[in-house]
């Protein structure tokens, strides 16, 4: 895992492969203040930026893009379809509107934005449909449990989905979904990967962070890239952004990474009243 890079990518599923580490850009308003996480996130080597329709943010994250002068086949970008344009037509409306916003022809990964069973899987087969036509390159979903996988969706496709993002993190181990993912080919991305730093005095992290001469939020993010998932840490601070990146100069043996999965305490920042159709 040493070995690793900024620029690392990994191979999914469908063939395709996606850079290990990105940023996110949930709550950052549809302005400078995105732009300018984007192309900090940019300049410091990131090539992966993570958005969503409902995030109302696309058009900044496309100006930033534009901007930055970077080859279109040297980023990638991710958005989502929110629960209210589930269904065939309006999937892909929804769709191109994204598409309009970020300034792009082709979107690398697009998801299903949360499970709803009622509408889901006709907006599931819109996503398979794009994805055929060329106009996304893969597609997945996002706040999948074992029990949606399997009680739900598993049973109405046999088109696996390449990414499932969710809330991961040390204080959010969720072992079991890591498992079944891994057992499938389902890359797991990690929204709130740091726990918003909320819980950066655990000791574990303390004393790891001075081992390595590194901060605890580093550590977090190294802890992430040992178990394969895909680090999404949101910031606004270019300093913060920078400082996110420089986990690929060291590596945490398996023992550490045990004793820092041993934090989870089941703590989440989203929690199941925020979903609209539960867990």
């Amino acid at each position: 895992m040493a070995s690793l890079t900024l620029n690392t990518r990994i191979p999914l599923n469908d063939g395709n492969s996606i850079p290990q580490f990105g940023l996110g850009v949930f709550q950052l308003e549809n302005g400078p203040e995105c732009e300018r996480a984007v192309t900090a996130a940019l300049e410091a080597g990131v090539r992966h930026i993570d958005t969503a329709a409902v995030y109302g943010n696309e058009e900044a994250v496309g100006r930033a893009l534009a901007a930055s002068g970077i080859p279109r086949e040297d980023l990638f970008v991710t958005t989502k379809c929110w629960i209210d344009d589930f269904g065939r037509d309006a999937a892909r409306r929804a769709f191109d509107a994204s598409r309009r916003k970020l300034g792009l022809d082709v979107i690398d990964l697009y998801l299903l934005h949360w499970p709803v069973d009622d509408t889901m899987m006709a907006a599931w087969e819109t996503l398979v449909e794009l994805r055929a036509k060329g106009h996304v390159r893969s597609i997945g979903v996002s706040n999948f449990t074992v029990r949606r996988f399997e009680q739900f969706f598993l049973r109405h496709t046999d088109i696996v989905p390449a990414v499932n993002q969710v809330e991961f993190h040390p204080f959010l181990y969720q072992q079991e979904l890591l498992q079944y993912c891994h057992e499938r080919k389902i890359k797991i991305e990690s929204y709130c990967p740091i726990a918003r730093a909320e819980k950066t005095n655990a000791p574990i992290l303390q004393r790891l962070s001075k081992k390595y001469g590194k901060t605890p939020v580093q550590v977090i993010l190294r802890w992430q890239i040992e178990h394969k998932l895909i680090p999404l840490p949101r910031s606004m601070d270019p300093d913060h952004i920078k400082a996110n990146t420089e986990v690929f100069d060291f590596a945490l043996p398996e023992e550490e990474v045990e004793e820092i999965n041993r934090l989870d305490e089941g703590y989440r920042l989203i929690t199941p009243e925020k979903s609209p159709d539960g867990w």
